[in-house]
């Protein structure tokens, strides 16, 4: 429940607030969308030009709200976390440098995903946030996440945090305490595209980039290990870029496409009938005889009808009669 410090903060900032405003609510089966539920409710009751849309998510994903600049919340800012996020609600997020933003648009950026952990008592989390803020506002390419380390301690735990502010980009490269901003710039357009994590990758793909994607994959001659997280995704959507992928990188580098199915194949028994029916789709497109015998493999084994009905068309593909 909101404090009443925290509901002035909310009603200071009316004025400021732009008509229409929407705030999107992903909504998990995860037991904490109901406290997200709850404060998005009430920043709609104190300021009427803002309202919410709720999503439907999956697990696991992690409820979360999307502010319409790229921001988004997993949790519900309380404490000094509320500043920042009205300042990102109200768009008084203090612009990059001229020089900054020249090297930041002027590069060819690759899809980044900024995490920053946060807690509700720290007092140097919320000028660790508005200093992000602007990257996200530069570039439609960059997406920044505040993620509330005491509400999500998993997701802290996860990512190996042990104080706040950190700052973690793509999974991977990690700030704690402090960071130069021009660093971290340098640090996004210069970075290796195989660090990108499984976020940035999608963000990729949903640019209908897949091709792209293959082919940086190609001249590389190494399969993303974040492609490999995005075909096991529960989500159809985010599996077809995924899948589109490994098969324009069929064209490209037979090899690396098989590595890639061969890599998933371990994932096989751990994941849902929906994804283990893609898989098979994609050992019947890679054209390779040798992937037959595991698939004869789970058509004997399996006991799920569109298992087994995805396990007999990649048979059917893989006859030497229909690679001839």
């Amino acid at each position: 429940m909101m404090t009443l410090s925290e509901e002035t903060q909310l009603r200071n900032a009316r004025r400021e607030v732009s008509d229409g405003t929407v705030l999107r609510l992903v909504v998990t089966p995860d037991r904490r969308s109901s406290e997200l539920i709850r404060f998005c409710e009430r920043v709609t009751a104190i300021l009427p030009q803002v309202s919410f849309a709720r999503e439907e998510g999956t697990e696991p994903e992690p409820p979360l709200i999307r502010l319409p600049n790229g921001i988004r919340y997993q949790g519900a800012p309380r404490g000094n976390e509320v500043a920042p996020f009205i300042d990102a609600l109200t768009g008084k997020i203090q612009p990059l440098s001229d020089r900054h933003r020249e090297r930041l648009v002027g590069a060819s950026l690759h899809p980044a995903e900024l995490e920053i952990f946060v807690t509700p008592p720290c007092t140097f989390c919320p000028g660790m946030v508005r200093g992000l803020m602007p990257l996200a506002t530069a570039s439609p390419r960059i997406q920044i996440t505040v993620i509330d380390a005491s509400l999500f301690p998993e997701t802290a735990e996860s990512r190996g945090i042990q104080a706040v502010p950190t700052l973690v980009l793509d999974g991977q490269f990690r700030w704690t305490g402090s960071w130069v901003i021009g660093e971290l710039i340098d640090l996004l357009v210069t970075r290796d595209p195989a660090s990108m994590g499984p976020a940035a990758l999608e963000m990729l793909l949903r640019e209908g980039a897949a091709q792209r994607l293959a082919r940086m994959m190609a001249e590389q001659k190494r399969v993303f290990p974040a492609l490999l997280e995005l075909l096991c995704h529960e989500k159809w959507p985010v599996r077809l870029g995924a899948m589109v992928t490994v098969e324009e990188l069929s064209a490209l580098a037979p090899d690396l496409a098989l590595q890639a199915i061969d890599t998933v194949w371990h994932r096989f028994d751990s994941v849902s009938d929906q994804v283990r029916g893609d898989i098979l789709f994609l050992c019947g497109e890679a054209g390779k005889p040798s992937l037959m015998p595991r698939i004869r493999t789970v058509l004997l084994s399996s006991s799920s009808v569109e298992v087994k009905a995805a396990a007999e068309e990649a048979l059917e593909k893989l006859k030497p009669s229909r690679l001839a």
